[in-house]
């Protein structure tokens, strides 16, 4: 395990705000040379603090304006089957952003984007439809 100082942390906030913050940037924000912060984040590349850079996707952007949490109950099956099946059945007009093994009554839990209302009961009837699942909960969420 990599130790951390407050520097590396400051760094990391502010990649994780912006992933393609340049170095110079970064290093004006934690009042550190750029080769530095360079040299602090290739060590932190290199020993898996920083895993990968991604994309942040502005879903209303491409009309996903609904956003719900679907808590899924499931019996008879390992839950690594279930969202492999899960994510076999998704439409192309529904996007799984998250999926998480949960505790308590429900076993996933699922953020889903999507366009329409007509799009998530759609999913869920499909969903409902697998052998494995016995239950699904659905939040609506307002921002």
């Amino acid at each position: 395990m990599i130790k951390l100082d407050t520097l590396d942390f400051d760094i990391l906030k502010l990649l994780k705000k912006d992933g393609r913050m340049s170095h110079e940037k970064i290093a004006q924000a934690v009042k550190l040379s750029r080769p530095a912060v360079r040299a602090r984040i290739v060590n932190m590349e290199k020993s898996g603090v920083i895993d990968s850079y991604t994309t942040k996707i502005n879903y209303e952007a491409i009309g996903f304006n609904i956003e719900v949490f679907i808590y899924i109950k499931v019996v008879n099956t390992s839950c690594l089957k279930t969202i492999e099946a899960i994510y076999k059945i998704a439409p192309d007009n529904l996007m799984i952003e998250e999926h998480f093994r949960i505790s308590g009554e429900w076993c996933l839990l699922l953020r889903v984007m999507c366009r329409s209302q007509s799009d998530i009961t759609h999913f869920l009837d499909d969903v409902l439809n697998l052998e494995s699942v016995a239950s699904t909960n659905t939040v609506l969420i307002f921002n």
